[in-house]
């Protein structure tokens, strides 16, 4: 396994929400008068209303941006924020027993509605300074958007929030992105441009608007080597996976050479359960590892039972030469195109390979189907 690789990628995404978090109760609008969500996922990519909205989050006035085909970028309060993370979708019917105990800190936790108190209770209201800086982020993207919004949802929303959901590592849920690690890293000395933000920004957006074109993963994922594949995932390695919210399944591996196999599953795992006393966050348990599979007609079947089978990346010099080395964040193909999305997006081109995010590009200005 390779820990070290899977939190570089992390740190590239949590440092850059190291802005030090209001005290909560300047920021926690106050509790509705009911607690029913308000949205429930049609998909994984999109909200459907359920139900009327609280009067603490208004729908209309929190309009960070809007593109020329009508998507709207719109900041939300803990509210819907919190009913966005309540849902239900294939990341919370992915999740195993020992990683719900780390999310919901309790031995005893058995499923996902212990975490929801927890998330919802984490959520924060934006600040202005937060708003404007984020707004203008996006209103410099604008151009940008309007060449991809056709493969958007309909609507994109901002959720802040502090650590405790999902550790404090930035991530999305069916059209949210949500901030989280108790704020966004503001312009300032070092960074006054704002790339920071930008960066994260347009990393999560590129999880919205995946997720949105979920059908076309087998062709996009293709981008980077990656084929389809169904994995038979043995009970050792499903008892310890950790899910990813933003690339909750496994259905791709990479064809590469390694002794008695097929190919890779990159995957991610938890080294250990929620223990009391203990630093127990997701960022303290978080493991990677390359899974050898053996493939078969559409069927990538384990080639080791457990997490001391995963390979090292280092051990598996094809698995990079496959995916490009523009990034270390190769914990899913899902990922690893975030980030070139990204030097697409700001026009990073001297990178080691430029034909990449350049693909990536391409494949987004397609016109929508």
């Amino acid at each position: 396994m390779n820990r070290s690789l899977v939190l570089c990628g992390l740190a590239m995404i949590a440092a850059a929400c190291s802005e030090p978090a209001p005290e909560v109760e300047e920021l926690v609008n106050e509790e509705p008068a009911e607690e029913e969500d308000v949205y429930a996922f049609t998909d994984d990519s999109t909200f459907e209303p359920i139900g009327p909205a609280s009067e603490g989050d208004d729908q209309t006035s929190d309009i960070a941006a809007i593109s020329d085909d009508g998507v709207v970028f719109r900041f939300v309060g803990p509210f819907e924020g919190g009913a966005a993370l309540a849902a239900e979708d294939s990341f919370t019917s992915n999740l195993q027993p020992r990683e719900i105990t780390i999310r919901a800190q309790s031995v005893s936790a058995a499923g996902f509605d212990e975490v929801i108190p927890l998330y919802r209770d984490d959520v924060f209201a934006w600040q202005p300074e937060q708003k404007a800086a984020l707004a203008a982020v996006i209103e410099e993207a604008l151009p940008l958007l309007n060449q991809i919004d056709q493969h958007l949802p309909e609507e994109v929303l901002l959720v802040v929030t502090g650590d405790v959901v999902e550790g404090g590592l930035p991530h999305t849920r069916g059209n949210a992105i949500i901030f989280a690690g108790g704020g966004i890293p503001m312009p300032g000395p070092g960074d006054e441009d704002g790339r920071m933000l930008k960066r994260l920004f347009l990393h999560e957006l590129h999880h919205v608007m995946s997720r949105a074109n979920g059908d076309q993963h087998d062709a996009y994922y293709s981008l980077i080597g990656f084929e389809p594949c169904v994995l038979e995932e043995p009970e050792g390695l499903r008892a310890v996976r950790l899910t990813n919210p933003d690339a909750p399944t496994y259905r791709h591996y990479a064809p590469v050479a390694v002794p008695d196999a097929d190919g890779v599953v990159p995957f991610l795992y938890a080294v250990s359960g929620f223990n009391p006393g203990e630093a127990n966050s997701l960022r303290d348990v978080f493991a990677f590892g390359l899974l050898p599979v053996r493939y078969q007609d559409g069927v990538c079947t384990a080639a080791a039972e457990g997490p001391e089978g995963l390979l090292d990346v280092a051990d598996v010099p094809g698995f990079g030469a496959l995916i490009g080395q523009n990034t270390d964040y190769v914990i899913h193909p899902e990922e690893t195109l975030a980030d070139n999305f990204v030097l697409w997006a700001t026009n990073e081109i001297e990178v080691p390979n430029p034909e990449i995010p350049e693909a990536v590009g391409m494949f987004w200005l397609r016109p929508g189907e």
